[in-house]
């Protein structure tokens, strides 16, 4: 992986002679009283210990120095955002119905997004459990952990299967879904990323249904979550919205993705013209210690926004220095975030699709990024303050492979801005 270039966790007895029969003393209640008390200091002593994490040095690691992800620069922080961003299926190792990559340009107050099909191929030999980037965040890679040290280890830690420090014998752990799925954009795309935003499914749909539904052109008669909608402009509900972006006529192939991509991005800038007509108190209200609005409903029920929300990840997510983030609870900046985005003109905001076409790796059938075309798209639509994006940080790899010449004129994806409202094209008509 690329250098971080610093942008970068007593008992008593009666009077002699009066004693009195003793009573049998009562464990059982001082068992009752210390065990929740045991409980309490074990999940304490748990919490410690993932807040604080020792470094070799001996001091406790900040929220900043247990990322292990590479942020934008300081020299342009001010001024850029990188966010990688996903929609997850129904199961958490089901694999995702969306991935794409979000340019905040702030100075501007422009918003650029490049799409990825989910069968995008990751490469040989490139550290990750999978082939595709949407199976990463359900199939993290394993990581040798020293359970002593409580800490993952490098390789150069690492000797006959013990941990060099301590002799203690090495233990293959889940990795973590976030870290792979930020590494797919730092090690292959040569992007800084400062926090993923993942939604489910589910957490979607309530908050469509929370903004009163989104208004979609439709290019003819559609049946979503079991109701019929007409051709036309029409508000759907959430789960419809949902399954009209996920689900429907979508068939696993690049062409169909194709389509439900141009579907996802006319229903996201939908959902931010809803959010920017309502106030940031709809969104999160906060008041005697308690968050309520539309996203403290979100966030408290069963399928929240996944970010990082340690006190760095909220500098990061809002670009705010940490003594305005710090005590902002997560609902509060994740609210704030999209309010942010929802901003942003929507003359301003622009999607691309990766440009690749659709191959064969092995007997997978995967979606093949052309590497040239990719590192113009890049530097095109997500550079606007000068990083270093070439053949030596866009590392992706290109499959040898190639399906038939049939497959590959009906699966070539357009490497060009496409605008994000409008009719959606459907399955025959992309295909």
């Amino acid at each position: 992986m690329k250098q971080n270039n610093g942008h970068k966790q007593v008992r008593l007895s009666g009077a002699a002679g009066n004693e009195k029969k003793k009573k049998p003393f009562p464990w059982e209640w001082v068992i009752v009283a210390i065990v929740p008390v045991i409980a309490l200091l074990s999940v304490l002593g748990f919490l410690y210990v993932i807040g604080t994490f020792e470094s070799s040095e001996g001091h406790s690691l900040s929220a900043k120095e247990m990322v292990t992800y590479e942020v934008t620069p300081e020299n342009i922080r001010k001024n850029v955002s990188y966010y990688a961003v996903g929609i997850t299926g129904e199961e958490s190792t089901d694999q995702m119905d969306a991935v794409a990559v979000l340019c905040f340009d702030r100075k501007a107050n422009a918003i650029s997004v490049v799409q990825m099909p989910v069968i995008t191929y990751l490469g040989k030999d490139t550290g990750f459990a999978v082939k595709t980037v949407g199976d990463v965040w359900g199939n993290p890679q394993s990581v040798p952990f020293c359970s002593s040290h409580l800490t993952k280890l490098k390789a150069e830690e690492i000797t006959k299967g013990t941990h060099v420090g301590c002799g203690a014998e090495v233990e293959m752990r889940p990795g973590s879904a976030s870290e792979d799925f930020i590494r797919v954009f730092n090690q292959l795309y040569g992007l800084p990323i400062d926090n993923f935003v993942v939604i489910p499914r589910a957490g979607l749909a309530q908050l469509i249904d929370e903004l009163g539904g989104v208004d979609v052109k439709l290019s003819k008669k559609a049946t979503l979550a079991e109701e019929t909608y007409k051709a036309g402009v029409q508000t759907l509900s959430g789960k419809a919205a949902v399954e009209y972006i996920t689900t429907y006529s979508y068939k696993k192939t690049v062409a169909t993705d194709r389509s439900r991509m141009l579907r996802q991005r006319e229903v996201l800038s939908a959902v931010l013209q809803r959010i920017s007509a309502r106030d940031i108190t709809e969104l999160v209200q906060v008041k005697d210690d308690s968050t309520t609005g539309i996203f403290g409903r979100l966030m408290i029920g069963s399928s929240p926004i996944r970010f990082n929300s340690t006190s760095f990840g909220k500098e990061q997510l809002l670009n705010l220095p940490n003594s305005e983030v710090s005590n902002m609870k997560a609902t509060e900046a994740i609210a704030r975030f999209v309010y942010q985005l929802a901003q942003v003109p929507q003359e301003k905001i622009t999607f691309s699709i990766l440009p690749g076409q659709g191959a064969k790796a092995g007997s997978t059938k995967v979606y093949s990024v052309n590497r040239q075309q990719t590192i113009a798209l890049l530097n095109d639509q997500m550079n606007p303050y000068g990083l270093k994006l070439n053949e030596d940080t866009v590392t992706v790899q290109q499959v040898a492979e190639k399906a038939s010449k049939a497959d590959l004129e009906t699966a070539t994806l357009a490497s060009v801005a496409q605008p994000q409202t409008g009719t959606i094209e459907t399955e025959e008509e992309a295909s």
